[in-house]
């Protein structure tokens, strides 16, 4: 799959414009706040529904305009065309369609074009907290797995009635229904993690060894509920403390993972540089896995070798070259061919 087309009208400072894409390399420079980074945002929520920046769609809208709708194509196998468009306004919320036909969640939709973003200041993904971690696997799994996004999108709903049931103290048969909902589905939830983590660590461990060769990184997956734990049993245990709250404290939604370095947390015991190039090889990891699945993905990257030395920056653009369509937003184009694109005062123009 590769965009191929774009058009964009009131959103962030972006002027209503249509712009086609190289399949391969798409390079994007400019003065800072002309709207490169804005232009990568618009491909993101065109892909998944929402913002890398932000989880305020508001904040998406031009000041002037009344709502913003960004359009594209996509070609996939056989040169098959894919055609997509999201649509947000303060009054009507926002709206999916692809094919024409529009898509009622967020979560049955996401995936449709598989994208992976990386940015300078990804090192939030080690440092950062366990939902921001939790969501990097979802929407990585989400992207091999149509079923594990309407499964999640699923138990979410579940867990919200169980949550308001705590909260306005129900009674002990009312919680029954939904608890043994979530037992299922979150059996089917840590089955699909499992599956997919195996084949994400190797990724990961060969990312490591081009990125980080002299040192030991690992990572460890740490569930909310253990393997052959009885979570229907542990639900019912914890309904009386959970009341205290009002949520629920344990389950998939409470998971998380750590990047250990000799054996010890990266967050806390890693360098600055360590921490950056560990939340690239995440990012290049979750990239590779969704190549294995059959899913070729856009690479969006937002000034990532800013920091790099010249050998990573090598490594990297050579890793990413042949995989898949490239997008990358920097002051000035790196030494690399592609498609040029100067953005200036929201206007984007081919050079």
């Amino acid at each position: 799959m590769w965009l191929s087309q774009l058009s964009i009208s009131g959103f962030r400072n972006l002027a209503e414009q249509a712009v086609e894409f190289d399949q391969r390399s798409n390079l994007i420079f400019g003065a800072n706040g002309g709207g490169k980074t804005n232009l990568l945002e618009a491909i993101a929520v065109l892909a998944s529904g929402r913002s890398f920046r932000t989880i305020q769609d508001s904040q998406m809208l031009c000041f002037t305009a009344p709502h913003f709708s960004i359009k594209g194509s996509a070609k996939g196998g056989k040169e098959k065309e894919y055609k997509a468009r999201v649509y947000f306004s303060p009054a009507e919320r926002k709206h999916y369609f692809l094919d024409r036909r529009e898509i009622p969640k967020r979560a049955l939709f996401a995936g449709w074009l598989p994208v992976s973003v990386f940015l300078l200041d990804d090192r939030r993904m080690i440092s950062g907290p366990p939902a921001q971690r939790r969501d990097f696997i979802d929407d990585a799994l989400g992207k091999v797995s149509r079923t594990y996004r309407f499964m999640l999108s699923e138990f979410k709903r579940v867990l919200a009635q169980r949550n308001a049931l705590l909260k306005r103290r129900g009674k002990p048969d009312e919680f029954g229904v939904w608890e043994k909902r979530m037992s299922e589905l979150t059996k089917e939830i840590a089955e699909r993690r499992r599956k997919y983590w195996l084949e994400f660590v190797n990724h990961f461990s060969q990312m490591c060894r081009r990125f980080l060769p002299t040192d030991e990184l690992k990572l460890e997956y740490v569930p909310s509920v253990a393997e052959g734990d009885d979570y229907m049993e542990i639900l019912e245990r914890s309904r009386d403390a959970e009341r205290r709250f009002g949520f629920t404290r344990r389950g998939p939604h409470r998971d998380d993972f750590s990047v250990l370095l000799n054996s010890r947390p990266l967050r806390s015991f890693g360098s600055y540089g360590q921490q950056r190039l560990a939340a690239l090889a995440l990012a290049l990891a979750e990239a590779e896995t969704a190549l294995s699945a059959g899913r070729r993905p856009v690479y969006l990257m937002d000034d990532v070798a800013a920091e790099l030395d010249d050998a990573n920056t090598r490594l990297l653009f050579n890793l990413v070259s042949a995989k898949g369509q490239l997008f990358y937003a920097a002051a000035r184009p790196p030494l690399i061919e592609g498609k040029r694109f100067h953005v200036s005062q929201g206007k984007i123009k081919k050079v």
